[in-house]
């Protein structure tokens, strides 16, 4: 396996389980600043269900493709 093969299964794969494990925080770092419907002290937002599935589909699909990359490079 090339460099640049093992750089992306590890990337891919440490994105991955990320959004697999804190879909929440994911998703309120790519909103910083957009919410303009502060209700509460900080961190207590609320995100709609649906973004957070999507982050962790986004997740699956990250590890997929990581194990796709680590496949074909053997």
């Amino acid at each position: 396996m090339d460099l640049r093969s093992l750089l992306a299964v590890v990337l891919g794969a440490a994105l991955g389980v990320l959004c697999l494990a804190y879909p929440e925080g994911i998703v309120r770092v790519q909103l910083v600043g957009r919410s303009q419907r502060r209700r509460g002290p900080y961190g207590e937002d609320e995100f709609p269900q649906w973004m957070i599935h999507l982050v962790r589909v986004a997740g699956v699909a990250l590890l997929g493709v990581a194990v796709f990359i680590a496949v074909q490079s053997l």
